[in-house]
This record gives C-alpha cells, sequence and structure tokens, in this order.
C-alpha cells in the first residue's frame, strides 16, 4: 500500500475530505454533526493527512498549546483502512513534524477505546477518565526526544 502522508491547513483542496472524514469516523457513531464550534478552531491548527489513492483516508489536528507543546486532536482513519498500521504511521510522522519545530512535549485526549493503542506508542496516562463528547476519555502525554 502506498499511503501519502503531508501537513496540511484549512485552505488545502483536502480539507473538505477531512471534515468528511472526521464526521464519519468521530460523529456520525455518536449520533453528532461536526459543528462550526467543532472545526472553528482548524484555521490555526496544522492538519495531517494520509492519502491512498489520491484520497485522505486518514487526519490528525495539531493545536499548538504553547512554545513547547502540541496538542493531537481528532485523529481519524477511514474504516476500512483501520488496524493496517495507519494511525501509527500517522502519530510517527506527527511526532515527527513536532519534533523537527522543536516541540517537546505532546499532550491528547484518548478515548478510553483508543488507550491501549496510544500506551504502545509511549503515551502515558494524566488523571481520570473524563466524559467528553458522551464517551469516556483520558489525558495522555508524551514528552519527545530532544535535538
Amino acid at each position: 500500500m502506498s499511503l501519502e502522508l503531508s501537513v496540511i491547513n484549512y485552505e488545502s483542496e483536502f480539507y473538505p475530505q477531512v471534515l468528511d472524514l472526521r464526521y464519519k469516523v468521530l460523529r456520525l457513531p455518536l449520533g453528532l454533526e461536526l459543528t462550526e464550534d467543532d472545526i472553528i478552531e482548524d484555521r490555526n491548527q496544522y492538519i495531517i493527512i494520509g492519502q491512498y489513492e489520491s484520497k485522505v483516508v486518514a487526519c490528525l489536528m495539531l493545536k499548538i498549546l504553547d512554545k513547547d507543546t502540541v496538542k493531537f486532536r481528532q485523529m481519524a482513519v477511514d474504516p476500512i483502512m483501520q488496524q493496517s498500521g495507519i494511525g501509527t504511521l500517522l502519530i510517527n510522522y506527527a511526532e515527527n513534524f513536532c519534533y523537527l519545530n522543536e516541540y517537546s512535549n505532546v499532550e491528547l485526549n484518548s478515548r478510553k477505546s483508543a488507550k491501549g493503542f496510544y500506551l504502545q506508542l509511549g503515551y502515558q496516562p494524566i488523571g481520570e477518565h473524563f466524559t467528553e463528547v458522551g464517551i469516556p476519555h483520558i489525558k495522555m502525554m508524551k514528552v519527545l526526544p530532544q535535538k
């Protein structure tokens, strides 16, 4: 499989596909819409995408919190492509982007069901489970290697 990873922003021609994927994977199964409030911050974030045959099949939003910390949010992989390693490739690519841009900390709010995935990638849970969009989540963090 030839997966092409890249960084885009909300002005990219691929951004509408990112919105469609986020809705399909993250909102529709919960009976929720992807609202303007959900996407308003996209203008100030980096977006990592994975494309297969020119179609966006994976995405991850990167929100800069401060000079050291990036928050990964809204990770989605097309259900047909899940369990293929794309999620790991996406996270590794995003971590490398952070490393190259001298960010040292990554945080994210993991769905409880995805906690094991992030643990395997070196993320550590912080605090207690909490409810977000009606389902259990846990905050997780990872310190990246320094240059």
